[in-house]
This record gives C-alpha cells, structure tokens and sequence, in this order.
C-alpha cells in the first residue's frame, strides 16, 4: 500500500506536457507577497525570467515590516515592486479608532503604498472587545472604505477562505482532505467564527454601502467554486472586481464556465498568483490563460495544492490576455500608471 502523500501518478494520455515560463504580454502580479522571502536578487532575477513587469506586494505592514518591505524593494526599484498598505484593526474599541485608521490610510499614500489589503482575518480570526468577530461590513470600518474611495485607493480584500474549509467533517469524500490534513490550522469547520454564507452576505452588504470604493475581492470573489454567483455579484456591484490569485485550480477544471466568465467580465479581473514565481506555478498560469492545453498540472505536488485534480487551458483572446495580464491593474491601481509609464496607455 502506497501512502497518499507519496502517490505521484503519470498520465499516460499523449498530450502536450511542456513548460511554458513566457507570457504573450507583459505581466503585473497585483497580488503577491514578498515577506516570504529576503532574497530581493533572486526575486527581479525570476521576475525577468518569466515576464513579470511588476509585483505588487500585499504586505505593507503597519509595523517594521512595511519599513522593510519599502527599504529593500520598492524604493530601490519602483518600476519593479509597489505595496498596498495594511490598517491595523487591533485597537478597533478605542475611542480614537476612526481617527488613528484615517491616519493610516493617510500614512500609507504619503509612503507611496498604491492601494490597501486586508486579509481573512477581518471575519474569521479578529474580534473585538466583547468577542464578536469583526466582519467587512462592520460600521467601525466604515471611515476605512470611505478615505480609500476619497484618496483613489483600490482596497483588496479576502473575504473567505473556500467554503469547503468550513465543512465540519472532513473525511473520505472531502475533495481538499490532503491541503487540510496537511494544514488543520485552516479548517474553520469547528471554530466559531462566521460560517461561508454570513461572509458572502457581508460581503455584498460592503459592495453595496460603499459604491465610490473600488473593491478586488480576492481569489475570484471569494467563490471561484461557483462562477454564477460571482457572476450575480459582478452584474450587481459595479465597483467589485475580482483577481485569480490561487485560484487557477479551481477555474482551470471548469474551462468552458471559466472561459466565458472571463471574456464577459474581461474588464473586472486582475492577475495575480500568491506566490513567489517558480516554474511549476508560472507555468500552470501561462498554459491556463494562454493555451488550448488539456489536463496539466497548476503546480508541482511538492507544492501547495488545493488538490488533487488537473486543468485545462482557456486560451483567452489576445485583446483580453492584455487586459488580465496588466491594462486592468493599471486602471484600477492609477498610481501605476506613473511608475510604469512604458504601459500605460
């Protein structure tokens, strides 16, 4: 008997299995992060290797890492590496809470950060003083949403995690058993916290209040398993846009769904990985987008993987390639237009 996580299968199926580690068009990753490693070098020297024109850094910090992080790669190379500034929730009962969370939406544009991001924790890990778990439509957050939408900020956001990871029993027929068996610390099945649907709810309920921010709900939406309901959000909430961070897994085993998701909506969704760049992953990305290729994997099983399944390629237009690989990151992150100005239009 072969235990699972030993089991490397190898089609036998005679299909084109190359790697593909140049894109069409130029690439910005508009969502990444680069407190992984400190190997700045190494990064620009994979950046060029696998035409990435820029890496915009989700880790701006309100701490010494956002020093960090604009010390060693944003101010030595701004034509390479921007950040987008994160609002610390922590002190969300003190009186001054609203003023100290202007401020730093304030900071974070005097420092140069391009847009903010705010992770999964506002839902399912931070609370406040009375044990509530804070959620994206929290009124206390609304002074955030409103000085990003008055500076020209785009805000990514992680609503939740895949709704498979709020299951409460994982067994023999969970289709992410080996990705949760292998991290248990992102199974939600049994905590307290808000269950999928209650985010999904307050997530549309930010959309709605706030039409003047412009919001790239991270992982396609949140729901890349269900592309009809992103699909209902993105017809609904025009100041929702999506990026493919992670997500190439799901879109890739239901191409055809994917396909016309993204030609219809070709001007909502924005590039981006989640990783640092490595030949399995950029390939993945590029045979996804770019090509008519069948049944190849979107990362290496040495690698993070949702699971245990391949994809297919989706072949997009040329004219919508551009959009996804950067024109729609340049207009909904305006800043960028200044420090790539060989692409803006």
């Amino acid at each position: 008997m072969i235990p699972l996580d030993q089991f490397r299968p190898i089609t036998r199926l005679e299909l084109p299995q190359q790697q593909r580690l140049r894109p069409k068009f130029p690439v910005i990753d508009a969502h990444s992060h680069l407190t992984r490693t400190k190997d700045v070098a190494k990064v620009l020297d994979d950046m060029d290797r696998y035409g990435i024109r820029m890496i915009v850094d989700m880790d701006g910090f309100w701490d010494e890492r956002m020093d960090y992080q604009l010390k060693h790669y944003v101010e030595p190379h701004p034509d390479r590496f921007t950040i987008f500034g994160r609002v610390n929730l922590c002190g969300i009962d003190e009186p001054d809470f609203e003023r100290k969370a202007r401020q730093r939406v304030l900071e974070c544009v005097e420092r140069g950060a391009t847009g903010l991001k705010f992770s999964k924790s506002l839902g399912v890990k931070l609370t406040d003083k009375n044990g509530v778990y804070l959620k994206p439509d929290d009124p206390r957050l609304q002074v955030i949403w409103a000085t990003a939408a008055e500076c020209d900020l785009p805000v990514t956001i992680h609503i939740a995690d895949p709704p498979s990871f709020f299951d409460k029993v994982i067994d023999e027929t969970h289709e992410r058993y080996e990705e949760l068996a292998g991290h248990p610390n992102w199974s939600y099945g049994n905590r307290p916290c808000p269950r999928f649907p209650e985010l999904m709810e307050a997530q549309e309920r930010l959309l709605a209040a706030n039409p003047n921010t412009r919001f790239i709900v991270a992982h396609v939406g949140s729901h890349a398993e269900n592309l009809a309901e992103v699909s209902r959000m993105l017809d609904t909430y025009p100041n929702m846009f999506v990026d493919t961070a992670e997500r190439i897994s799901e879109l890739g085993r239901q191409p055809y769904t994917s396909r016309d998701f993204l030609i219809k909506y070709q001007d909502r969704v924005v590039y981006g990985t989640d990783l640092l760049p490595t030949p399995s992953n950029i390939s993945g990305n590029y045979r996804f987008f770019e090509t008519r290729d069948e049944y190849f994997p979107y990362n290496s099983l040495d690698e993070h993987n949702q699971g245990r399944w391949n994809i297919y390629g989706v072949y997009l237009p040329d004219d919508v390639l551009q959009k996804i690989y950067y024109k729609n990151a340049l207009r909904l992150i305006p800043r960028l237009a200044k420090l790539l100005p060989d692409l803006a239009p």
